[in-house]
């Protein structure tokens, strides 16, 4: 019992020992000197805590703590130095395993302190196997996030403590305390690298930025380091929506066999070049980190795109008062049928112009091609683009049974919804027809089979293509008349223009053809034999360059019927041209003179003598006139017959009056032709959009003394009128131009979105979704339109939750 007794006064020799010259320090010697061991003494924090000592201690690190607000460097008294020496024996922070209630000073107490050389705490040591460990200090020095607990001798971090989410997985260091000394260094470096501690540290070095008032403002309780990783995350995104857009406008199939040796991510790391961010995002693995250029994002990214345009389009149709649809269907590469929709209406510029408009606005799977499958299709599709049925005054189409029939087509269905949405035959489907009718008699019909069969044998086969080049070459008379055209052109029926360009590169090239022909001939071609025999034949000439100076004469009405910014009146006035100058030939015996000595002299350079078919008692397969001069033979049984078909063809198909052609007497030019009874006339057609009778009566009354003042020059055309007229002065005029020029004139511009979907989905892409083939060929359709990158970002973050953040 002696032993116990003897430890503590052994513990006290040396508590006096130490304190020995604070001792006498206090002695009145020295009472007038300042004490120079207060500057060798480090500065404590503030409100530092004094040691009680007990008899029962066996250590200065078991000491009990209290508070105080003295500091070394301030010490009055030798009692107060006391204090704050004896103060460097404890942890410099609050005990971390005994805080209940935490409010923001001790929070900030807790994170600010940081552990140095000046604490001298003795830390306990326990059995660890057949070893005594305990916590070393450097520890606590190089991981500024430990904060020890004298009461439990153990280790937690104060930035889980304070700010890890009560469902974290990790719960080391926060939850449970760390006092595995032996395997404590592979402990702090899992929980360094774990995501929860990183999270925390930001979320503790941004809370004491703000208690500093070192951030912008408390309200802005966002991180600098979450603002830089915002930032980061949108810069990367934008780049890949570059990538994207650039690929969806030029045409540029994204995906490949493999991924990373698609044409998307061969773009996306020539970008990462010259954009460090962009290089260090690719850089990371797939599997530690999301890189957002998988096919699901590229779809994703996609479709916001093309509905970026789409709306933009569809923004500026909901501002017009009225608007007309445009559709047609094709079969795809992977044989499924598509519809394509376009929107016909007037916009205004920002300089108060008006303008026509028609606008591709996708595509959807047509799963039946009947007229009740493809009238719904329209009306949802339009319903989804949130336009108003009832705001449609015109609808075209091509002339098929299911699309133009008179009680079970589209059209027909679209009226029942909708009485004011006239039909309008596509001009330019009309004007082919009339070419296909006329071009049916026999002498015309079999010249163009002909011409057609040499063609495509030159054309799909590289050893006759070959020696037509070759022929081509040694002829430059011919050479220069082709204006660099290297083949022959194949006749194609649903290429409006490709008729009369295919007889006039052959009629131009007859020469080179024959020449081939022979050479082909003697290399054992047995077809090209069949092939001279044909075309050394006078009938086959004069057919020839009968047809194609007929046909040349609507090749301008034809590219001009597919333009977007014509009206019907125009296209109408421009078939009667046509027309009109047909029949001046007719009676002109100059111009047939100019074709039968044309023919002739092609048939000269072959020794081939203008004739006549031998004539039959009773014929009836072809014409049997009973003339003997070739050249009258020829213009009465070919040229006039196909010239006067083909006048009627043009007349019925093409020049066909519409109710809504009466308010063309509205245009300043034509006022004076305007009766009461064509006022009535236009009321009556245009009622729906129009108020009273009276007041629309009045209205076209001062119309009429409105330009009746005007000296100058008198607008002639539909839309220059439009742009003449003042919509507050005269709202029903205005009303009825309106709807004449948003009434089409072709669905030229559906057939053009065909070709698009021909490029994008070719035989290497034939697997392609029917969204993704609506987007991209919205953005390759609509490249020139401008896309908000920004919004994109924006609409992407919140569509779902993303392992980034964007915002």
């Amino acid at each position: 019992m002696s032993e116990p007794k003897e430890k503590p006064k052994l513990k006290n020799r040396t508590i006096d020992e130490m304190f020995k010259k604070i001792r006498e320090s206090e002695s009145p010697e020295s009472q007038n000197e300042t004490p120079k061991v207060s500057n060798q003494i480090p500065e404590s924090d503030e409100n530092e805590e004094t040691v009680v000592m007990d008899e029962s201690q066996t250590d200065l690190g078991e000491a009990v703590t209290a508070t105080s607000d003295l500091t070394p460097s301030t010490c009055s008294s030798s009692s107060d130095f006391t204090l704050s020496l004896i103060s460097k024996y404890e942890p410099p922070y609050p005990d971390i395993a005994k805080l209940s209630d935490i409010d923001d000073l001790i929070k900030q107490k807790l994170l600010s302190t940081k552990w140095n050389d000046s604490h001298l705490f003795k830390f306990p040591s326990r059995v660890f196997g057949q070893k005594q460990r305990k916590l070393q200090s450097s520890w606590l020095q190089n991981h500024p996030w430990m904060r020890y607990s004298v009461s439990t001798d153990a280790l937690y971090c104060a930035y889980c403590v304070l700010f890890s989410s009560k469902d974290s997985k990790e719960k080391s260091f926060s939850k449970t305390p760390v006092s595995d000394w032996k395997n404590l260094p592979l402990i702090v470096k899992r929980h360094e690298s774990s995501t929860q501690h990183q999270g925390c540290v930001v979320s503790s070095s941004e809370y004491l930025r703000i208690m500093e008032n070192k951030s912008f403002s408390i309200a802005s309780m966002i991180s600098t380091s979450y603002k830089t990783n915002v930032a980061t995350n949108r810069h990367v995104l934008e780049k890949i929506i570059e990538v994207i857009l650039l690929c969806g406008r030029q045409n540029i199939p994204l995906r490949g066999h493999v991924e990373e040796r698609s044409n998307f991510m061969a773009i996306l790391h020539e970008k990462a070049k010259t954009d460090n961010i962009l290089s260090d995002h690719l850089a990371f693995s797939a599997a530690s980190r999301a890189k957002y250029t998988s096919p699901d994002i590229q779809n994703e990214l996609v479709e916001l795109c093309g509905t970026e345009v789409l709306n933009q389009v569809i923004g500026a149709c909901k501002s017009a008062s009225c608007f007309a649809v445009i559709a047609d269907e094709c079969t795809d590469k992977a044989t499924k049928e598509q519809m394509s929709l376009c929107l016909r209406f007037l916009d205004v510029e920002k300089n108060n112009t008006v303008i026509i408009r028609e606008e591709f606005v996708g595509f959807r799977h047509a799963e039946s091609v009947k007229g009740a499958a493809i009238s719904d299709l329209i009306v949802r599709f339009l319903a989804d683009l949130e336009l108003d049925i009832n705001k449609i005054r015109a609808q075209c189409y091509d002339g098929a049974a299911n699309m133009a029939g008179k009680y079970s087509g589209v059209q027909a269905r679209i009226l029942q919804l909708n009485p004011e949405a006239n039909y309008v035959h596509c001009k330019a489907h009309a004007l082919n027809l009339a070419l296909i009718h006329s071009s049916k008699d026999v002498c015309v019909r079999n010249m163009m089979s002909t011409v057609q069969e040499i063609a495509f044998s030159f054309d799909y086969s590289a050893k006759r293509l070959l020696a037509f080049s070759e022929e081509l070459s040694d002829n430059q008379n011919v050479k220069e008349q082709l204006d660099r055209r290297t083949k022959l052109r194949t006749l194609c029926e649903t290429r409006w223009s490709s008729r009369a360009d295919s007889l006039f590169t052959f009629l131009n090239a007859f020469p080179v053809v024959v020449s081939s022909l022979d050479a082909l001939k003697d290399d054992r071609d047995d077809k090209a034999a069949q092939y001279v025999n044909a075309i050394l034949k006078f009938d086959f000439m004069i057919a020839l360059v009968v047809a194609e100076h007929l046909l040349s004469a609507t090749v301008a009405l034809t590219n001009y019927l597919q333009k977007t910014d014509i009206n019907l009146l125009d296209a109408v006035q421009e078939a009667r041209i046509v027309v009109q100058r047909l029949d001046n030939e007719r009676t002109d015996p100059n111009v047939w003179t100019a074709l039968f000595e044309k023919a002739v002299k092609v048939g000269e350079e072959f020794e081939i003598p203008p004739s006549t078919p031998r004539r039959a008692g009773r014929q009836m397969h072809r014409q049997n006139h009973p003339i003997n001069d070739p050249s009258e033979y020829w213009r009465v049984s070919l040229y006039l017959v196909f010239l006067d078909h083909l006048v009627t063809e043009i007349t019925s198909r093409v020049i066909k009056n519409e109710g809504r052609f009466s308010a063309e007497y509205l245009i300043p030019s034509k006022l004076q032709a305007l009766t009461d009874q064509t006022t009535n006339s236009i009321f009556e057609t245009f009622h729906v959009d129009l108020g009273d009778r009276q007041a629309f009566n009045d209205e076209v009354a001062r119309w009429k003394i409105r330009w009746d003042m005007v000296d100058g020059q008198r607008p002639q055309k539909l839309l220059e009128t439009l742009n003449a007229t003042n919509k507050d002065l005269y709202p029903n005029i205005y009303s009825i131009l309106t709807v004449l020029l948003t009434m089409p004139v072709s669905s030229a511009s559906s057939e053009r979105s065909f070709s698009a979907m021909r490029r994008i989905k070719s035989y290497l892409r034939a697997t392609m979704g029917d969204e993704r083939l609506s987007n991209l060929s919205i953005l390759h359709i609509h490249r020139a339109r401008s896309v908000n990158i920004t919004d994109i970002i924006d609409k992407f973050s919140v569509k779902k939750n993303r392992r980034f953040n964007f915002v």
